[in-house]
């Protein structure tokens, strides 16, 4: 009954883009209609309706693509993943131990680490004028939840930016909650819930924009939600119906702030990734286009002089299909387009159909310095690169070099900056070197390792370098200025498996394989990471030649009691060759992958690891690394106090032209000021928890106030709901 109402459903579909590819006057209002006869929920038949009445035709050859894309995917997968894995076979590394019956891969570096980076170096430029403690505030008022939007009470991850809007100061929470305060007093002023977003959900929302409309002499709240721009009065927090097609722009889910001009509104969406331009006052699509593959899931810039938008990028949906399909061609990149029309005008890709996870993140930055006569955005890399680029057409302004990697007849290109220096560690891009001649790939670099690895791994790709804030500018003293994270240390394995699981021939001869490995496939020792792991045999004669197997075998410690000859050598690899052809064949397979993170309380793992995060500042004129410190502070559950911690908060300038920021983000639960010439701390405050979004600083008359949002929830015990305002003198 299920697949019969899915056929249904997916004829009536097509008879609606055919139709429309004919008669194109439809209306959204009768779509609307018709899906929802058809048992569409209200969230769903919008989008349809909102998609077909739009752009029929893009969305006819998107569906044909995706149905054809899904089918070889799985395919593909395994190929790439085999390719890497015959190329491991002859890998030989000092860096990769035998020890407890599992391989572990092990390049940290000790020799490396900076000394000076060992404690935080404070300045008494504040001592007689720190900032104070004015107001906090719980975000969600348990009574306004109960009455309002049934809410639940947990606190969750706020990475919305606050911003004053008019009178009030407002704050967007996760889950489509907006509320407004009085600054000076913390007082509530209004609180709403707009759209459906879960608390869990992903990517988190990033931010919202305010402007101020000159003809009903109001600010207007644009918040990006689950289902569109909702355009709201910051007086009170009611839609404004007039404007925005009755208060609501698109149906698109979005997560970072729209931008407006000339009575025009940018979107960002997801699912499908986009960039829209909206009629401001009607409401009415001016154009849309779709960047497939990955997602726009931070806030963007507009260049009004050239009329370009730049949008960052992230990694692909799927990390490891990574042949020269168009499915990922615009993945972490830094993209220029039209304002009038959504063209492109140019595309800086990192990597060609990036597999590292290495997204491009954090706002694109105009810099107001040039460099070699020509005007500069700047952008950010997970790979700790920093790219200076010519606005016009996306070319490196500073030094950018084209790295190879290969690993037997697989090669894998990307580029590093080299001006500034990568933020990563040394002996990560060290480790791999040029050509890669000792090095082995990690999961999220090509693919899954061969199945006889686990391995322990120092990784500054996935979680590390640059995060989702991006950096903050100082005119004063000509320096971008950033936060980035280091030294995430995983344990992990990665193999594939039959699917379902299918017994291997009962013969005497593989039954020597068996009494170790599983008899169907399954990889033993899963349950936890620390244990010996038994990986699967399904693969092992795609992996292998004959000769190969038969060498592998005979010189490990963990096959050594077999004493196979040749002829019952001979008799296992026929059976497992023809369980891997039948298997592959018929796509009975599935990968599979479990690690965790080391745990970074182990103090032989700390004396060996440097910061585990960082803030940086970098010549705007010269693109070379001024200073360095330790990201604040971290204690562990043994009161070991940690210099440098990992941190997912963000930098503020303080603005006042006087070359101060602020930053929040550290797991000590502070808020920090330093001075931007030197790095030397000026100040540091306790929070209710860790800090999640960029501090507002906001400069009147002679005082400075300065708002953090503290939700806290990346490590356990660091949690709230809190949002907190600090008051200093500024007559000093």
């Amino acid at each position: 009954m299920q697949l019969v109402k899915k056929i249904n459903k997916y004829i009536l579909i097509i008879f609606l883009l055919i139709i429309l590819t004919i008669t194109y006057n439809f209306r959204f209002e009768i779509i609307f209609t018709t899906l929802s006869a058809f048992g569409y929920d209200d969230k769903i038949a919008k989008r349809y309706s909102f998609s077909i009445s739009e752009r029929p035709i893009q969305i006819i050859k998107n569906r044909f693509n995706n149905i054809l894309y899904a089918q070889k995917s799985g395919e593909e997968e395994l190929n790439i993943s085999l390719k890497i894995k015959k190329g491991f076979t002859d890998y030989k590394s000092e860096n990769l131990e035998f020890v407890g019956g599992n391989y572990y891969l092990n390049i940290i570096d000790s020799t490396k680490i900076d000394k000076s980076m060992r404690k935080l170096q404070y300045s008494n430029e504040w001592q007689n004028n720190k900032p104070t403690k004015v107001w906090s505030l719980n975000m969600s008022s348990k009574n306004i939840l109960d009455q309002n939007s049934g809410e639940k009470s947990s606190p969750m991850i706020v990475e919305a930016k606050p911003k004053i809007c008019g009178s009030n100061l407002i704050y967007a929470k996760q889950d489509g909650n907006i509320g407004a305060v009085n600054f000076r007093t913390g007082k509530r002023v209004w609180y709403k819930k707009y759209g459906e977003i879960s608390s869990s959900g992903w990517p988190r929302l990033r931010g919202f924009t305010c402007y101020f409309d000159k003809e009903f002499g109001v600010d207007i709240i644009l918040l990006p939600s689950a289902e569109g721009v909702f355009c709201i009065n910051s007086n009170d927090g009611s839609l404004l119906n007039s404007r925005c097609k009755k208060g609501k722009l698109g149906v698109y889910e979005s997560r970072v702030s729209p931008r407006i001009l000339n009575n025009i509104v940018y979107v960002a969406t997801i699912n499908p990734p986009a960039v829209q331009a909206f009629d401001y006052l009607s409401g009415k699509v001016l154009w849309h286009k779709e960047l497939i593959g990955a997602n726009p899931w931070n806030n963007f810039t507009i260049d009004k002089e050239r009329g370009l938008i730049f949008v960052n990028m992230g990694s692909p949906n799927r990390y490891f299909i990574i042949d020269n399909s168009n499915k990922y061609k615009y993945s972490g990149s830094l993209i220029a387009l039209n304002l009038k029309n959504g063209k492109i005008i140019w595309q800086f890709q990192e990597h060609l159909k990036d597999s590292w996870n290495h997204d491009f993140v954090g706002q694109p930055i105009l810099s107001p310095k040039k460099i070699n006569q020509k005007d500069i955005v700047i952008t950010f890399s997970k790979s700790g690169s920093i790219y200076f680029l010519n606005r016009d057409d996306g070319m490196p302004v500073l030094s950018v070099k084209n790295e190879v990697i290969n690993l037997g007849d697989f090669q894998y290109n990307f580029k590093k900056s080299i001006v500034p220096k990568a933020l990563l560690d040394s002996n990560y891009y060290d480790f791999f070197g040029k050509n890669c001649i000792d090095c082995v790939p990690n999961t999220k670099l090509f693919g899954p390792l061969p199945p006889v690895i686990k391995y322990e791994r120092f990784y500054d790709g996935n979680n590390g370098g640059p995060q989702w804030p991006g950096a903050s500018i100082d005119t004063l003293n000509n320096l971008l200025i950033l936060a980035s994270k280091h030294h995430d240390i995983y344990r992990e394995y990665s193999d594939f498996v039959p699917n379902p699981l299918v017994s291997f021939p009962k013969n005497s001869q593989v039954q020597k394989c068996t009494s170790c490995h599983d008899s169907k496939g399954a990889v033993k020792g899963l349950t936890d990471i620390n244990e010996t792991i038994v990986p699967s045999l399904f693969l092992s004669t795609k992996i292998y030649d004959s000769d190969s197997l038969k060498n592998y075998i005979k010189n490990n410690s963990f096959h050594k009691n077999m004493n196979l000859n040749d002829g019952e050598f001979d008799e296992i690899y026929k059976d497992l060759n023809n369980y891997d052809e039948t298997l592959i064949k018929n796509k009975q397979y599935l990968y599979i992958s479990k690690g965790n993170k080391i745990d970074i309380k182990n103090k032989n793992i700390l004396s060996k690891i440097g910061p585990m995060g960082k803030i940086t500042a970098i010549s705007l004129d010269t693109g070379k690394v001024v200073w360095q410190i330790p990201a604040g502070t971290q204690v562990m559950e043994d009161s070991q106090l940690i210099i440098g911690s990992k941190n997912f908060g963000a930098i503020t300038n303080g603005g006042n032209n006087e070359g101060v920021s602020f930053f929040t983000g550290s797991f000590d639960k502070k808020i920090y000021a330093f001075n931007n010439k030197d790095g030397k701390y000026l100040w540091n405050s306790d929070l209710p928890a860790s800090g999640t979004a960029w501090p507002l600083v906001h400069n009147i008359s002679s005082e400075r106030w300065i708002f953090v949002i503290a939700t806290g929830g990346r490590v356990p015990g660091d949690q709230a709901d809190s949002i907190i305002a600090f008051r200093q003198n500024l007559n000093n």
